[in-house]
């Protein structure tokens, strides 16, 4: 479980002015108490990403966030992302908005993946 704490969720409100829809996310993410796999989770059941089985998840299994993330390695481990999330997240949102339609499931996979800092994730790319 990744989570984040109250006041990394309003620095990042505070940077995100310009998106009110990944707002939404950080809403989210406060409802859930800063944990990063359950509030995605969330919003990708209301959005219709995801059915609701989580009931049926194995633990073992990497999370709905942590799959979603794998799968844009080739967008994200590039230099025009580091580059885009060197200029904040409003630049990095920018970028990968093509690939992730959904705003309030966008910032939080950029919050997860400046969590877990991009040189680890991309180190096998």
């Amino acid at each position: 479980m990744t989570t984040v704490t109250q006041a990394q969720i309003e620095q990042y409100r505070s940077q995100l002015q310009e998106y009110p829809d990944a707002l939404k996310g950080l809403d989210v993410l406060a409802e859930c108490e800063g944990d990063l796999e359950y509030a995605a989770e969330t919003i990708a059941i209301e959005s219709g990403e995801l059915q609701d089985n989580l009931s049926e998840e194995d633990p073992n299994e990497p999370s709905w966030l942590e799959k979603s993330t794998q799968k844009l390695r080739p967008y994200i481990c590039t230099s025009a992302f580091r580059e885009s999330l060197r200029q904040g997240f409003n630049a990095a949102m920018a970028f990968l908005m093509p690939y992730v339609g959904i705003p309030a499931l966008l910032i939080l996979i950029v919050i997860y993946i400046n969590e877990k800092n991009l040189d680890e994730f991309c180190k096998d790319c």
